[in-house]
């Protein structure tokens, strides 16, 4: 469990404030290499940063008034936006040894996975968050005719969330990546402060993981 305290990080960009942050991803790769999703840092590597790991132990109470960080900068590297991922590169080398890829084709509906992340970080709030949630389905997503197949999983996510690892116990291998609220793809509607009510529920979708695979 402590593994996941050193290679989940804050995706955030520098600003005239301090560092805002964007979102969460983890580390890949021995060399430095940084999963995501797109949608967090747009494809603009301006000022863009990670947030290294602030707690090593995970039941480490987590001291939401302490601001100190360590940003390490990173580019964006590859990108795939039908697929919404990023690879971001850190000029930074993680020496232990890192989960593999796995995929939910061998994941089983009702299935309980492991969530890491940091929920209503973009809030301001840097709190590496654990969470558990059973796989609820499986489905393919189409985005330009390009079919992507994704999970989605009994869990209702928060802004913050998106690029958080989801990894099987079973398998011990990171399955998918979430992505955001499973929710209708559909123009107009009603904003609650900011809030979007379609996406009030307790179903997130997560990116198979194989898809990084064809990244790295």
């Amino acid at each position: 469990m402590n593994l996941f305290t050193q290679i989940v990080v804050t995706v955030g960009r520098i600003t005239e404030n301090g560092v805002g942050m964007l979102g969460t991803g983890f580390i890949i790769s021995n060399d430095g290499k940084i999963v995501t999703t797109k949608h967090v840092v747009g494809g603009d590597s301006t000022r863009l940063v990670v947030l290294m790991p602030h707690i090593r132990n995970i039941n480490d109470y987590q001291d939401t008034t302490d601001t100190r960080c360590q940003p390490v900068p990173v580019e964006v590297l590859e990108i795939d936006p039908l697929k919404d991922l990023c690879i971001l590169k850190a000029d930074i080398q993680f020496s232990g040894n890192l989960p593999t890829l796995g995929s939910f084709d061998n994941v089983e509906i009702g299935e309980e996975l492991g969530i890491f992340s940091f929920p209503h970080c973009v809030a301001g709030r840097r709190v590496l968050t654990f969470q558990k949630a059973e796989l609820g389905a499986k489905v393919l997503l189409d985005s330009s005719t390009i079919k992507s197949k994704h999970g989605v999983i009994n869990s209702q996510s928060r802004p913050g969330q998106s690029g958080g690892l989801i990894f099987s116990n079973r398998s011990q291998q990171i399955v998918g990546v979430l992505i955001g609220a499973y929710a209708p793809m559909q123009g107009g509607g009603i904003s609650l402060g900011g809030i979007n009510p379609q996406e009030l529920h307790q179903t997130t979708h997560c990116i198979s993981a194989e898809y990084i695979s064809e990244m790295l």
